[in-house]
């Protein structure tokens, strides 16, 4: 397997809210993020091999760059979703998500894809450790 390397052209293409919002600087930034969370080695569990047309890494690292990249362009201080906002003496609070699970990823709509995308290399399945196994007995 290789490891994905970031085009910001390329990703500019696919996503193009992004082309002239954050620079390329920016957007590899938030590529180098994305691995931090997502290995991008040799030894991921995630496939990717263009050669034979895997590209899942890849999708996977984009989706996760988007949702970074997306909330880079929330504001300066902005800790989360807007929570509430009120007009007399100008008042608005953030809800700031769990990070020990989904809501993290489910702040935008790449997160969530980027969570549901994940889920069949993070959950596990069942072993049964008896030759004839019957679930009722």
């Amino acid at each position: 397997m290789a490891v994905v390397t970031f085009d910001p052209t390329a990703f500019t293409g696919v996503y193009p809210r992004f082309a002239g919002a954050l620079t390329d600087a920016q957007l590899n930034e938030a590529f180098n993020v994305a691995c931090l969370l997502l290995d991008n080695t040799n030894s991921s569990i995630v496939p990717y091999d263009p050669a034979n047309g895997i590209n899942d890494r890849q999708t996977i690292l984009n989706l996760l760059t988007c949702h970074i990249a997306t909330i880079a362009l929330w504001g300066d201080g902005q800790a989360g979703p807007i929570a509430g906002a009120s007009e007399g003496s100008v008042s608005v609070s953030f809800s700031v998500p769990n990070a020990a699970d989904a809501s993290w990823f489910k702040l935008t709509p790449c997160g969530s894809m980027y969570w549901q995308s994940t889920r069949k290399y993070v959950v596990g399945g069942r072993y049964v450790a008896k030759k004839y196994y019957h679930p009722w007995g």
